[in-house]
């Protein structure tokens, strides 16, 4: 083979490489910066931003109506925001369907948690949550310092636990 069809094929080779990596997805880990919520919106409309709430810390949490677990880490974790009123605590739900989300809310009966909906999935997409739930604790920096996938009976204890920790 010529110098010039080893340079071409190398080229082709790196593209296809580059083009890989570049479509990868990026999922947010521990001691990662979080993501802002692009595309999610609270019950009236508007941009949910978790820049607003710096200075605070956050549990953020993906889940959807079709996930059981869901429905259990939910009441859950309100019951956590109830006692823990200096951290913020957000459910994002996924459904593309968003009255399908409301009623989903409605039904875990959040009143101290804050709920944000995001049907398009590009919040969602930035975070890569391994399953439903995913939940996220951010510090005040806005830095993920804990990452839970799943909800397991339990869990809603580990974290206030860990919160009350990280707190002092």
């Amino acid at each position: 083979m010529s110098r010039v069809t080893l340079s071409i094929a190398a080229a082709v080779g790196l593209a296809i490489v580059v083009g890989q990596v570049s479509n990868a997805r990026a999922e947010v880990k521990e001691g990662d910066r979080a993501a802002e919520l692009s595309g999610a919106k609270d019950a009236h409309g508007h941009k949910v931003s978790l820049r607003s709430h710096r200075g605070k810390w956050m549990v953020v949490t993906f889940g959807a109506s079709w996930c059981k677990p869901c429905g259990k880490e939910l009441p859950a974790y309100e019951k956590l925001a109830r006692h823990l009123k200096d951290v913020v605590f957000l459910a994002v739900n996924i459904d593309s369907d968003v009255s399908k989300g409301k009623a989903f809310v409605k039904r875990s009966g959040l009143k101290a948690m804050h709920a944000a909906f995001d049907p398009s999935g590009a919040a969602a997409e930035k975070y890569e949550p391994p399953t439903m739930p995913s939940t996220y604790v951010i510090d005040p920096k806005g830095i993920v310092r804990k990452r839970n996938a799943g909800f397991r009976s339990g869990d809603d204890k580990a974290l206030a636990s860990y919160l009350k920790k990280v707190k002092k």
